[in-house]
């Protein structure tokens, strides 16, 4: 059963790569030029992703892998998987309003607390994490991170 649910979510990797290599590819440009189109590689990729997954996926069947499925459902694990789902939606939005470092704070701190941290562990943690990569981002790789629309 892993296998089958493995192959299934490379399967969606692959076609979503080959999909969004689309965006790379240079007008005026052939699908498989080598010298012009960055969209080669990814899609070299995915396609070897494709097949690969396909192979398990084929196997994954021919071994059983769909007899006797049972389903279960275990709400307090499906409640916070919903719940890391909407601090993650949040936690987009957020960036865009709040910028990268009043986010991101709010985000791993949620996180924490959500898989059952401490309140001031959970502060400690997240304010951390987001103050090293910040300037890991900013001084190391001199990428600039979102500021914000309110700090702008």
């Amino acid at each position: 059963m892993k296998d089958f649910i493995v192959s299934g979510v490379f399967l969606f990797f692959s076609v979503f790569t080959f999909i969004a290599s689309q965006t790379f590819t240079r007008k005026g440009t052939n699908a498989l030029s080598l010298a012009k189109n960055p969209a080669l590689y990814p899609r070299i990729i995915a396609a070897i992703l494709l097949v690969l997954s396909g192979v398990l996926l084929f196997q994954s069947v021919r071994k059983g892998a769909l007899k006797n499925i049972k389903i279960q459902i275990d709400r307090e694990k499906a409640g916070k998987v919903s719940m890391l789902f909407l601090v993650v939606i949040v936690y987009i939005s957020g960036i865009y309003f709040a910028g990268y470092l009043v986010s991101s704070v709010i985000c791993i701190f949620l996180f924490i607390l959500l898989y059952g941290g401490k309140i001031l562990p959970a502060v400690l943690c997240a304010a951390g994490t987001t103050i090293a990569l910040y300037l890991l981002f900013q001084i190391g790789f001199r990428i600039p991170l979102p500021v914000g629309r309110f700090f702008a």
